[in-house]
């Protein structure tokens, strides 16, 4: 079959998806991914056909609007969304009739993210199966409030978390309805979606609804119904590929495992002040400080510590003591398999949520966002990190994880959706 995956965002919205889909083409099957021009070396060098959408998708969710919303100190929900909407208003026909055209002689289509609405839309002009697709998981339950709200203090009552769940999906919605119609009117030639949003539809239809994270991170809910999924993470192996700077080896050589320290792609912080206070809290431990695209200050560092531009996190984070990170899906998915303990600095989004996952786990310690992050208070997470106790745990929860095939059994349950 031919199936086409529907998304915007960044590397670490792209990343799963080509995991996903480098899984379709070994099973037998074709896959277009339409994205930013950025990603199309590792679209294609995974199998799957690229097809460039106009504009810098890039520049629009992780510059102006929507980096100024995610950056900025206390954002909310509410904000983010806007930041968001906005975006959807500006670029959102041109980039569903060019998801359109990528789409057409397809036989399912996967809709993910962002591009939830668009994908569901696209799928419906076209008359052909569709599944979604959550890197979080968004679906409403009494189990656990939703993902992109902060943890709170205490257990919160059932009903008090479906009602959360329910009203986020309402704000996401009713911002992106006036764009969404629009397109749906003028691109695809489809009457608008209801005030009440596409959930009525989606209970008729029940579409696939698959949830890359691991049940042994966090189990389905018991009440989710059949037709949403918890598949396992969804890696993009490239280690075994990937060799490694010359210093990079002798550096790992020469002593211990090193403890691994960086924020990924987040910024709006101070490079230079995050260093010091990262180093400040080491002392005389040994540590790989990765630069990242949060531009941390790697220059004039000490000998116990190695300044790292990137390495594929699946053949770095297996030969580190404990890992120091953003919260992000990917990393975190990735530090989990890797069986060593892990520290959460959350900046945004489902960052606090996946850190309160880590320490509920008993594999690190209680997250702490950048905000309140101080020398001292990284010194005694990373003293936490070196119990035997959390060490076993993590070791043994990344033995269970690596046992895992999320991308085949995703694979599977959409070959099912299509027969």
């Amino acid at each position: 079959m031919r199936v086409s995956i529907i998304t915007y965002g960044s590397l670490g919205d792209v990343r799963p998806l080509v995991a996903l889909g480098a899984g379709l083409v070994r099973a037998g099957h074709s896959v277009v991914l339409p994205a930013d021009r950025e990603f199309r070396p590792l679209i294609e060098r995974h199998g799957l056909e690229h097809r460039p959408l106009s504009g810098d998708v890039r520049a629009v969710t992780q510059g102006g609007g929507a980096a100024d919303a995610l950056f900025r100190r206390g954002v909310n929900p509410v904000q983010l969304t806007r930041a968001l909407v906005r975006m959807a208003q500006d670029h959102g026909e041109a980039w569903t009739r060019e998801y359109l055209e990528a789409s057409r002689g397809c036989d399912l289509l996967v809709a993910a993210g962002l591009g939830f609405y668009t994908g569901a839309g696209i799928a419906e002009s076209l008359g052909v199966p569709w599944a979604g697709v959550g890197l979080q998981p968004m679906g409403p339950t009494r189990a656990f409030p939703p993902p992109l709200m902060k943890p709170p203090a205490f257990r919160l009552p059932g009903l008090v978390n479906i009602a959360l769940h329910l009203g986020l999906m309402q704000v996401v919605w009713q911002g992106f309805r006036p764009a969404i119609n629009r397109a749906r009117r003028n691109v695809l030639g489809l009457p608008p979606i209801p005030l009440a949003g596409p959930g009525p539809r989606m209970m008729r239809e029940k579409p696939a609804l698959l949830y890359a994270h691991s049940p042994q991170v966090l189990a389905k809910p018991a009440d989710w119904l059949d037709f949403m999924h918890v598949t396992g993470f969804w890696y993009l192996d490239e280690g075994a590929e990937w060799e490694p700077p010359v210093s990079l080896r002798r550096f790992l050589d020469a002593g211990p495992p090193p403890v691994y320290v960086g924020f990924g792609s987040m910024g709006g912080y101070d490079p230079a002040a995050t260093t010091a206070l990262v180093l400040e809290a080491l002392g005389d431990r040994r540590a790989v400080l990765s630069a990242g695209w949060g531009g941390l200050d790697a220059k004039a560092l000490p000998s116990t510590v190695y300044g790292l531009e990137s390495a594929p996190h699946d053949w770095l984070f297996p030969r580190m003591a404990a890992v120091v990170h953003h919260g992000g899906a990917g990393t975190t998915a990735a530090a989990l398999r890797a069986g060593v303990p892990a520290f959460v600095v959350p900046f945004l989004g489902d960052q606090p949520f996946w850190g309160a996952r880590v320490h509920a786990l008993g594999v690190g310690p209680a997250p702490l966002p950048r905000k309140e992050l101080t020398p001292s208070r990284l010194a005694a997470a990373l003293a936490l990190m070196d119990e035997p106790d959390m060490r076993t745990r993590a070791a043994a929860l990344g033995a269970r994880i690596r046992a895992e095939d999320g991308v085949g059994t995703a694979v599977r349950i959409l070959e099912q959706a299509v027969r």
